[in-house]
């Protein structure tokens, strides 16, 4: 366990400095940057408390209580990657709670007049055995899965939200950040259980129960070092500064936000004429990075203006919109002669696919066949 312990703690250093000196950091950089570091110092308190020596006082309460402040920073990356405005009261709230937290706690330790050890990962309470020392853990449980549900939320709605944006889903969909939250989801009940029956029934030590919470942090460590340092924020590059910003809306919210564009019936109609000419003429789905902005941009409207048109003359969102297009521009081309010198995967990308995977589920979605059996 000790070495499951030092490996992620390792990674976690050597993400930190790499961080840490990166040019041009941005918000969620920061974010990301201060999440490590709650990180390592968790995993360095169970190393210490656990194998090394025990913390006293201030210093044990402090660092026994960094899950209440590592969970809201990971929540607040998270809003940062979703392209969510985070204001300077929201981290205020957020991180408020872990203040709150550790002044209670080192109050009650002067007001009952005793020591609080930390020792084998958890804290002891000498000369107490009051009905609130035997529960000070629960604000750390119970905050640790709101958060993880609300991140999975927060995720849930971001992968609806990029189908109104992009006509791709490839690196920004945060799959990857879904699988680690999941997986910490998992690893968190299951040391819940485990401390739970230790300090319960006494089923193991309760220092391996505790270990277990190290080296699960460890093993988050190490899936962020694959996966988040080169992670930047989905919409950085896109400018929704327009009124009625179609960003975090659903199809099936959308029809609200717009009944104050402006818009009518006849001019959606003329916007949609003109919008299908022009994928027809220009073809600009075969810009395997085409979004929502930069098409408004060619047709000189605003974003909001043509998520208008799409979801309510087309009844599709954005990303249906454009990858109909590329599908029938793939159609056509696996049944010409002309392109008989292309593979299948290279006339998906003539097309304006970024992969394999997405051009064979959106065209099986589509046409009910596989590109192969298709061209069968």
């Amino acid at each position: 366990m000790e070495t499951v312990l030092n490996v992620g703690f390792g990674i976690g250093i050597l993400m930190f400095f790499l961080l840490l000196f990166k040019k041009a950091k941005q918000q969620g950089d920061y974010f990301f940057l201060g999440w490590i570091g709650i990180m390592l110092c968790q995993v360095a308190f169970y190393q210490i408390t656990i194998y090394q020596f025990e913390i006293t006082g201030f210093w044990a309460i402090s660092f026994f209580s960094l899950p209440l402040l590592g969970a809201p920073v990971l929540y607040l990356y998270i809003l940062h990657l979703t392209g969510h405005k985070v204001s300077a009261r929201t981290i205020l709230f957020h991180s408020s709670i872990y203040g709150i937290y550790v002044i209670i706690l080192y109050a009650a330790q002067q007001y009952w007049d005793t020591l609080i050890i930390a020792k084998d990962g958890y804290l002891l309470i000498q000369k107490s055995d009051t009905f609130w020392s035997r529960l000070y853990a629960v604000p750390l449980a119970i905050s640790g899965l709101l958060y993880c549900v609300w991140d999975l939320l927060i995720l849930k709605e971001h992968r609806t939200s990029i189908t109104t944006l992009f006509s791709f889903q490839e690196k920004i969909d945060l799959k990857w950040l879904t699988y680690v939250v999941n997986s910490f989801l998992i690893l968190f009940v299951i040391t819940s259980i485990w401390i739970f029956g230790a300090t319960q029934f006494q089923l193991f030590p309760l220092k391996n129960a505790f270990a277990l919470v190290g080296i699960s942090l460890s093993l988050m460590l190490i899936a962020f070092g694959f996966y988040g340092f080169k992670q930047t924020a989905v919409f950085s590059s896109i400018d929704f500064s327009q009124n009625n910003s179609p960003i975090h809306n659903s199809p099936e919210k959308l029809k609200s936000p717009y009944s104050k564009s402006g818009l009518t019936d006849d001019k959606i109609e003329v916007l949609a004429q003109q919008l299908a000419i022009f994928m027809i003429q220009e073809k600009p789905f075969m810009n395997e990075n085409l979004n929502l902005s930069l098409l408004a941009d060619n047709l000189n409207i605003s974003p909001s203006h043509l998520s208008q048109v799409i979801n309510q003359y087309y009844k599709i969102n954005f990303y249906d919109y454009i990858n109909q297009y590329r599908v029938e521009m793939a159609k056509t081309m696996i049944k010409s002669n002309d392109y008989d010198h292309l593979s299948i995967l290279g006339i998906a990308f003539e097309c304006g696919f970024k992969s394999k995977s997405s051009f064979n589920r959106y065209f099986k979605k589509n046409t009910g066949k596989t590109p192969s059996h298709f061209n069968s």
